[in-house]
C-alpha cells in the first residue's frame, strides 16, 4: 500500500488499521485520503490473512468531515480524466459502497468528535464503538449544506425517520452514551479503558469466522445496497439544486468569515 498524506495504515495479526491522520486538522477528510481508504479497504479485501478493518482517528477527533477550509485538493481521476463521459457517482459513494459489501468486518473506532463525511464512513461500517468523550453528529445543515453522501438513508436504516429528521435536520451534536441509546454506536467504554475494550473486541472478531460473518453482513445489507445506487442519483440532484440557493451561498460566506449566518429561506 503505497504511502497516503493524512492517513496511516499498520496490520497486527489479522487486523489491518487505517488511522485518520491530521490531527492538527481534526482529521479533517481530503480527496486523496478518500481515494487511500477505497485503495486499502480494497487490498484488505483481497488478502485473505486480514480478518478485521479497522478505521479510526488520530488526536481528539474521529474526523471533523470534509476539508472545507483548506479544501480538498484535485478530484483523482480514477474514473477517466475530468470532460470525459462518467457512469460513477463519486467517490464517497464508492466508498460507502465498498464499506457496505466488503467481506469483512468494519469497525469505526470513534475516538473523539465525528462528523460531516467522517460521520458518512462511520455510517457505513459494520460496528460504531466509541470513547465515552465522543461526539457525533451531522452538523453540515447548519452552514446551509446538503451532502447527504448515503446518510439519509443509512442512519433511518439504522434509527428510524424520526430521529434521523431531526439530528440531521437540527444537525445537532449528541454524545456517545445517546448515540449508543439511539443505536448509532454499538459499545461505548470509558475513555481510562477505551483502548484495552477495543483491543478485546476487535480480537474477539478477527479470531471467528470470518465467512460467516460476510454471510450475514452481505444478507443484511442487501436491500441498501440495492438501493444505494438510485437513491444517489437522487440526492445528487438535491444537492445541485441546494447548492445553487441564497442561503447555501449566505452559508459558505459566514463559515469562511466566522460569523453566524443569516438566512432568508431562499
Amino acid at each position: 500500500m503505497k504511502d497516503v498524506d493524512g492517513l496511516r495504515f499498520s496490520h497486527d495479526g489479522g487486523v489491518a488499521t487505517v488511522t485518520l491522520n491530521r490531527p492538527e486538522r481534526l482529521n479533517a477528510i481530503t480527496w486523496p485520503m478518500v481515494e487511500g481508504l477505497i485503495d486499502f479497504i480494497e487490498l484488505s479485501s483481497r488478502d485473505n490473512a486480514v480478518r478485521v478493518v479497522v478505521i479510526t482517528g488520530e488526536g481528539r477527533a474521529f474526523s471533523s468531515g470534509d476539508d472545507i477550509v483548506d479544501g480538498m485538493g484535485e478530484i483523482p481521476t480514477r474514473h477517466g480524466e475530468p470532460g470525459m463521459l462518467r457512469t460513477d457517482l463519486g467517490l464517497h459513494h464508492e466508498l460507502v459502497k465498498l464499506l457496505l459489501s466488503v467481506p469483512k468486518p468494519v469497525v469505526a473506532a470513534l475516538n473523539g468528535r465525528c462528523h460531516g463525511a467522517g460521520w458518512v464512513i462511520a455510517l457505513a461500517c459494520d460496528f460504531r464503538v466509541a470513547r465515552d468523550d465522543a461526539l457525533i453528529g451531522d452538523i453540515r445543515s447548519s452552514k446551509a449544506i446538503f451532502a447527504g453522501q448515503s446518510v439519509p438513508l443509512v442512519l433511518s436504516r439504522l434509527i428510524g425517520q424520526s430521529r434521523t429528521m431531526d439530528l440531521l435536520i437540527t444537525g445537532r451534536v449528541i454524545n456517545a452514551v445517546e448515540a449508543e441509546r439511539y443505536g448509532i454506536v454499538t459499545r461505548v467504554w470509558p475513555a481510562m479503558s477505551y483502548a484495552h475494550e477495543l483491543a478485546a473486541f476487535i480480537g474477539e472478531l478477527a479470531e471467528g469466522p470470518t465467512q460467516t460473518y460476510a454471510a450475514w453482513k452481505l444478507a443484511v445489507n442487501r436491500s441498501l445496497l440495492i438501493e444505494l445506487d438510485a437513491y444517489t442519483d437522487y440526492e445528487r440532484r438535491l444537492a445541485h439544486l441546494v447548492r445553487a440557493t441564497e442561503d447555501a451561498k449566505e452559508g459558505r460566506e459566514a463559515f469562511r468569515e466566522k460569523r453566524a449566518p443569516q438566512f432568508q429561506g431562499r
